[in-house]
């Protein structure tokens, strides 16, 4: 037999041997490039979870951050009228000194005017917490400012007018804390026929 026509053995070990051990280049390349998207994605995912990590972390902080501001609010409102207290008790004082007054004062003009003073300290310190009183008597009646109690004829005032204060209204800055309590003009009387 020639050369060429030798049987071939169907498994020549040096057939297999050259293609186990001689990787193929783009199979090198592909667990090369698989490796490196490995590695993107690991480090994407270590990212993922550090970011994730500091969102509940501000989240937790901002949660302390709000309970520590309802906090202080509610307190705040809890001692909101701690300053008005304060200016207000020394009228206390004094009214219970003109109390005490009475009991020795031998006219009533000395009890006046123990009450008019603490009336004044009591007016000087609304005035400093920005109360003012609402002006009424002589103006248009306005039911932002005013609470009818009554109306009546009159031939001083125009209908519509108040002609009397019941009971002082007060104003903190714009707002009104209590509206005066007034008697309305109803006009002129009607003349008796």
């Amino acid at each position: 037999m020639s050369k060429d026509h030798q049987p071939r053995d169907p498994h020549p070990d040096n057939e297999f041997d050259s293609l186990a051990f001689d990787p193929d280049p783009r199979e090198a390349g592909a667990d090369a490039a698989a490796t490196a998207l490995d590695e993107q994605l690991q480090s994407a995912l270590a990212e993922a979870s550090a970011n994730h990590d500091k969102f509940l972390r501000a989240q937790a902080e901002l949660d302390t951050y709000r309970r520590r501001v309802q906090k202080e609010r509610e307190e705040d409102r809890k001692f909101a009228t701690l300053p008005a207290v304060k200016e207000l008790l020394p009228v206390l004082d004094n009214l219970q000194r003109a109390v005490d007054a009475a009991d020795k004062a031998d006219s009533v003009a000395d009890l006046k005017s123990g009450v008019e003073m603490v009336l004044r300290q009591s007016i000087d310190i609304l005035k400093r917490l920005q109360i003012t009183p609402i002006a009424s008597v002589g103006q248009p009646f306005d039911p932002n400012l005013h609470e009818a109690v009554s109306q009546m004829p009159s031939a001083e005032y125009p209908p519509m007018t108040v002609m009397l204060e019941v009971e002082r209204g007060y104003t903190l800055h714009d707002r009104v804390i209590r509206p005066s309590k007034v008697i309305v003009s109803a006009g002129a009387a009607p003349p008796n026929a």
